[in-house]
């Protein structure tokens, strides 16, 4: 694990025309991290490179942050993941965390909508009560329709038109020391427990697809719309440690790499405060040039903030 000296003390990169992707790297940042230009503002206007969230909530505190890749910095796109976060009060006992992370699929330029439609609709739904497979069936069914919507407008004729996003949604809450929840999920987006030993393990699985069964299917990732919309899931307890809802930009360096695991599990054994947790996220590595997306979630020790 590496931290640029130069952007902990600010000067050089405020110096320089071009700033660096990111104050943290690990192992070789690469030269894309120094070297490709932030590109044009994305389209939609309004759209933030950068968003993450800091709560609390039934004791457990909370960090989200979604940062746009290099890849779509240079090429003047916007960001493709979304993240919500949410929560629920059971009259018959138990306060939940809700929350959603998403990943639009790339060679669709509304798949950002998607994203953001995916992951505030499956967070609401959850909130209100819904299951996960009822949850996922219905936004299946209105991202299919936007979908459709976007094709006849563009007469189904302009190459990358239409939309679709993997999803990972966990409904969680903490339970004599223990996380317990449900987790569901379509596509590569995952959840992941970091233990008190610095262990890494992948808590739901990977959702993908055959080879082009219909017009939305993918050969590597099946998003959403599906042709059933059906949703994978799991009922989990874990002890101690935290939990971490990310996209494959994150999730894939840290399934491959020894490094990222450590370096990953020496940040976050501790919620950072939300401005250090999303330069983290968005961490330099070389060929590494995807959007990040993460919801993080502690045990609330109350002096942690």
């Amino acid at each position: 694990m590496s931290v640029d000296p130069s952007a902990a003390r600010g000067d050089e990169i405020l110096a320089g025309p071009r700033a660096a992707a990111s104050p943290f790297s690990i192992g070789a940042p690469g030269r894309a991290a120094r070297e490709v230009p932030a590109g044009p503002p994305g389209a939609p206007s309004g759209h933030a490179d950068v968003e993450l969230s800091a709560a609390t909530w039934a004791g457990v505190l909370i960090r989200g942050a979604t940062c746009r890749g290099l890849h779509h910095r240079a090429l003047g796109e916007p960001r493709q993941d979304a993240f919500a976060i949410g929560h629920r009060s059971c009259p018959e006992g138990g306060d939940w965390v809700i929350a959603a992370v998403c990943d639009g699929v790339g060679s669709l330029r509304q798949s950002d909508a998607a994203a953001t439609l995916a992951s505030r609709r499956l967070v609401d739904l959850a909130a209100a009560g819904k299951p996960w497979p009822e949850g996922f069936a219905h936004v299946n069914e209105e991202i299919r329709a936007a979908a459709e919507e976007v094709l006849r407008g563009r007469g189904g004729a302009e190459p990358g038109a239409g939309m679709a996003t993997t999803a990972v949604a966990a409904r969680v809450r903490r339970e004599e020391g223990d996380w317990v929840g449900e987790v569901a999920w379509i596509g590569d987006s995952t959840l992941w427990h970091l233990d008190a030993g610095s262990r890494w393990t992948l808590i739901s699985g990977l959702d993908c697809g055959d080879d082009g069964d219909d017009e939305y299917s993918w050969s590597r990732v099946r998003p959403m719309p599906s042709a059933d919309g059906t949703c994978a899931s799991r009922e989990f307890r874990l002890a101690g440690g935290a939990l971490f809802l990310m996209t494959d930009g994150v999730a894939n360096p840290l399934r491959w790499s020894d490094d990222v695991q450590a370096a990953l599990a020496g940040w976050w054994a501790a919620p950072p405060d939300p401005f250090t947790f999303a330069a983290q996220v968005a961490f330099a590595r070389r060929t590494h040039i995807d959007d990040r997306t993460v919801v993080g979630l502690w045990p609330d020790k109350g002096d942690l903030e």
